[in-house]
């Protein structure tokens, strides 16, 4: 491998790639409305730090969390697990200009027993502009059934 590749190699793996290109603006009070809707016995633990977030479709946010190396890290039971996976891709969408601002976090609760994972709202297209909660591993970068999550006695949320 030549100097050059192994420098585009790196930029790849450092620099994120581009922003979306269509998003909009949605309000804390609708992100808000989204999770009760799913968590109405919880509500009290549903925690909103902004009061507007940016918005666009789940195949952009999908192409940052490809993107993203949180699955490539290998799990160690109370050292790398579930919750530092989580916190590790929300961290990443919060600290790249162009991707910071969406409504992304981890969100703790029981399922599995005791789980942590990435949660986001978005667009499920840009045809469709219903915002849509989504949940998805990162520890493998698959989306987690709405109807796992529906059952899931919340413990934490904090947008």
């Amino acid at each position: 491998m030549t100097t050059l590749n192994k420098l585009e190699a790196i930029r790849d793996y450092v620099i994120p790639p581009p922003a979306p290109a269509v998003q909009d603006w949605i309000s804390a009070q609708d992100v808000f409305n989204l999770y009760g809707a799913i968590f109405p016995k919880y509500r009290g633990k549903i925690y909103l730090s902004d009061a507007w977030y940016k918005i666009t479709t789940i195949s952009e946010l999908r192409r940052f969390i490809r993107w993203s190396t949180v699955d490539k890290y290998p799990y160690i039971e109370e050292i790398r697990d579930c919750d530092d996976a989580a916190i590790a891709l929300t961290g990443q969408f919060a600290m790249y200009p162009g991707w910071s601002g969406f409504p992304t976090s981890l969100i703790w609760g029981s399922l599995y027993g005791g789980h942590a994972f990435f949660t986001a709202i978005a667009w499920p297209s840009l045809e469709d502009r219903t915002p849509t909660p989504y949940h998805i591993e990162p520890q493998n970068d698959l989306e987690i059934a709405e109807e796992s999550v529906e059952d899931m006695e919340l413990w934490l949320l904090v947008v």
